[in-house]
């Protein structure tokens, strides 16, 4: 039976995974019988949404500690640990670029470090297909022999472009641990909040012109990627996706938002302007996303066994439909029901919110 670590273990799909892990049971085909959770966040704040399993007396042993992925002492919580699955990522821009990028770039590698020093055996690192960027000469769909170009003005995508440019050295070394990267498509699903399911609470999507087709993962189908790879070695990197893709018609049809047409450099001169002033998450490089084409093949990971449950389509309706009540202006976000409910004193709330917002920029 397996030991393994989580970085990142609060988090959206740290919590997803432990529940898979819970209702899988110790003696399921993982053979995961202990789990040390690791955040930055205290165990008092975690142990509540971390230990939902249909029978505790069957779930794996978890033991939660809390520590920041940058801290050399990760090392002794490492000691025994069979398998590091690193999560931990700041994914929503932050306006500290240096911070950010300490986070995610040299947490990483100090995770890396530790988990080679402790000989830990593998390490699977969740990354991203922003990695790879979205560009004009993109392959439609990308495979794992793609080039990693990253995305300018987007410091997320570079920060994990970054990271596999550092770890591919770093497994070279003859001592250091098995690796499993994990490039993932856009994360989609229940309880899924970021820079990306707000843009579906715009009160209109922007449409660029030529737009390109899009992708959404299934949280469930990432965590079920992640538990694959803990029972099957799975050497180099892999992408996680549904099979296909939506082409933009289609996507806005699921949306059932109002559009706006706009022109790449219009929309790009907002979002600058936006980001600039403090009243909007999105960087310029974002912008891209909407421009180029960015989808995945799954072959390579489907050809180890492992399936996606959910198609784009369910996968994307299954947000739309959490998100739908919601309204999204920069950095504030306000249900419709209680704009309606309170009427004309509801927008005059929403225009001082969004003053106040920009005042405290």
């Amino acid at each position: 039976m397996a030991t393994i670590a989580i970085t990142g273990v609060g988090g959206l799909l740290g919590r997803a995974l432990v529940a898979r892990l819970n209702a899988d049971g110790p003696g399921a085909a993982h053979g995961v019988d202990r789990i040390v959770g690791l955040d930055v966040r205290p165990p008092s704040d975690l142990a509540p949404e971390l230990t939902l399993a249909p029978d505790l007396t069957l779930a794996p042993e978890l033991v939660l500690h809390a520590i920041d992925v940058r801290d050399p002492g990760l090392v002794d919580l490492l000691a025994g640990v069979d398998t590091v699955v690193h999560l931990a990522f700041q994914m929503d821009p932050i306006r500290d670029v240096d911070e950010m990028r300490s986070i995610n770039v040299d947490g990483t590698m100090n995770v890396m470090a530790c988990a080679r020093a402790a000989g830990v055996g593998r390490v699977i690192y969740l990354s991203s297909v922003v990695a790879y960027g979205a560009r004009p000469d993109n392959d439609v769909p990308l495979t794992e022999s793609s080039p990693l170009n990253g995305q300018p003005g987007f410091t997320y995508a570079e920060h994990k472009r970054e990271v596999e440019d550092l770890l591919w050295p770093w497994h070279a070394a003859s001592d250091a641990p098995a690796l499993t990267v994990l490039r993932s498509a856009a994360v989609f699903g229940p309880g899924v909040q970021n820079f990306l399911t707000r843009v579906l609470e715009l009160p209109a999507l922007p449409v660029l012109p030529d737009a390109p087709p899009l992708q959404f993962v299934h949280v469930d189908d990432v965590t079920s990627a992640v538990v694959h790879a803990l029972s099957t070695p799975l050497d180099g990197a892999f992408n996680v996706a549904p099979d296909g893709w939506l082409d933009h018609a289609r996507v806005l049809a699921l949306s059932g938002r109002r559009t706006l047409a706009m022109q790449p450099e219009r929309m790009r001169r907002l979002v600058e302007q936006a980001h600039r002033l403090g009243v909007g998450e999105l960087e310029p490089g974002v912008v891209e996303l909407f421009q180029h084409p960015w989808v995945l093949s799954n072959e390579r990971l489907r050809a180890t066994g492992w399936a996606p449950t959910r198609s784009n389509e369910e996968t994307l309706l299954e947000t739309v439909l959490e998100h739908e009540d919601f309204v999204s202006l920069g950095r504030l976000r306000v249900s419709r029901t209680l704009l309606r409910t309170l009427g004309i004193a509801g927008g005059a709330l929403l225009a001082v919110a969004s003053a106040a917002a920009l005042r405290r920029r």
